[in-house]
């Protein structure tokens, strides 16, 4: 009989495997190890259920009646302790070594917690998984006010949840903008202040030097130059890929692991995919990339030769009353670029497209993402954008290009 494929993850990479590996070889066992209690579910929604109650079944990305029907064995509860890539085993930490055919590393990434002296007093959450956002909601029912660190997507989602919730929020953002890796600094400043309308607080070129507690417990937070008082903090400073699986094996490493197109370590029958993959020296921790990703890795352990379709990184954002989209390159890096950008603030929309020798390389929508997919296939394609439109800065007469 053959060694079974074994996925190590059960996030939408390890989904994504699977349903592709299964849709070009029906017989070769599957065994995906989750860490978790749970089947794999929609990560992004997490932070839009602090202070609701969860449904497992919405959450499911497929139930569990979709594994059985594949015949893919997900095993959960159990995680991988070590590799042995010289006799192909996987030893989980429940005592059982699984010999495997193929082997693809989707276990993912884990939150980055800044060592400020305090990150450890009760009250101090990530928020990664399920189990995350049970603690949280159990701990915050009875307090009103919350410090979220981070005003990137994440941390700007979980202040929103939690003013939704009734509760006295505010941002601590290093950078002098929020969204300053999203967006340009006009869209940012749109976002603010409709954050501000909404009730939360933000501190920009905020540095958090200490969080200060009671027995135990957090109280307030210093920040250079002034103490804010908090009965939680909710950290979202990015997260950092779990290598440490792979730390005593040959698998070359940098910031994640690194692979090729065909999502191959550098070791034979040995692929990864998502949070934890490192493509072209990026590691992006973006659900879109980590599903085509997964995707790719699956094909490939079935036997087909199939390139990475790589994907133009974006996010998608619905905070304070507003949709914002951002793709591609937003031109952060000092060389001269052309832009189309159009700007109604009076009902707070704006849109920006960046261009590079005569071709759009990313976008910001902000209050309207009608054009997204559009904009992103003429990003894709290297749409040659004519010089007329550029100059006359003729946002419309580009969309009727796209159409």
């Amino acid at each position: 009989m053959t060694d079974p494929v074994v996925i190590i993850g059960n996030g939408i990479a390890a989904v994504s495997a699977a349903e592709a590996f299964r849709e070009n070889d029906r017989g070769t066992p599957v065994i995906i190890l989750s860490g978790e209690p749970y089947y794999a579910y929609y990560r992004m929604w997490l932070s839009s259920l602090l202070g609701e109650p969860l449904d497992l079944d919405k959450l499911y990305i497929h139930k569990p009646e979709w594994y059985a029907e594949l015949n893919i064995d997900v095993w959960l509860n159990c995680r991988a302790e070590s590799l042995d890539t010289e006799n192909c085993t996987v030893l989980s930490d429940n005592g059982k070594t699984i010999k495997y055919s193929k082997l693809l590393l989707a276990n993912g990434s884990s939150p980055f917690i800044p060592p400020v002296a305090g990150n450890d007093l009760t009250g101090v959450f990530s928020i990664r998984s399920l189990d995350d956002v049970k603690k949280v909601n159990e701990y915050i029912s009875d307090k009103e006010n919350g410090i979220v660190v981070g005003g990137g997507v994440l941390g700007l989602e979980v202040a929103w949840s939690l003013a939704n919730k009734g509760k006295k929020v505010s941002v601590i953002e290093g950078s002098p903008y929020i969204l300053s890796k999203q967006v340009d600094e006009t869209a940012s400043h749109l976002l603010m202040a409709l954050g501000e309308k909404a009730g939360i607080n933000f501190v920009t070129n905020g540095k958090l030097t200490e969080i200060i507690g009671e027995n135990g417990k957090v109280t307030s937070i210093q920040l250079e130059g002034k103490i804010m008082p908090a009965e939680f903090v909710v950290f979202s400073t990015g997260v950092r890929s779990n290598i440490g699986l792979v730390k005593n094996t040959p698998i070359k490493v940098g910031r994640g692991v690194q692979v090729n197109e065909y999502m191959q370590t550098s070791v034979e029958n040995v692929y990864a995919a998502g949070d934890i993959a490192e493509y072209k020296g990026q590691v992006y921790g973006i659900w879109p990339v980590a599903r085509e990703q997964g995707k790719t890795a699956g094909l490939n352990m079935a036997g087909k030769q199939v390139h990475y379709n790589e994907v133009v990184p974006s996010n998608y954002l619905k905070v304070f009353g507003v949709e914002l989209y951002s793709v591609g390159d937003l031109c952060k890096d000092g060389k001269p670029f052309d832009s189309i950008k159009k700007l109604d603030k009076e009902n707070n929309k704006y849109s920006i497209i960046f261009i590079r020798d005569s071709k759009p390389v990313g976008a910001v929508l902000f209050g309207d993402t009608k054009p997204a997919m559009k904009i992103s296939k003429a990003i894709k394609s290297n749409l040659e954008i004519p010089e007329e439109i550029i100059r006359n800065n003729d946002f419309e007469g580009l969309l009727a290009m796209l159409q």
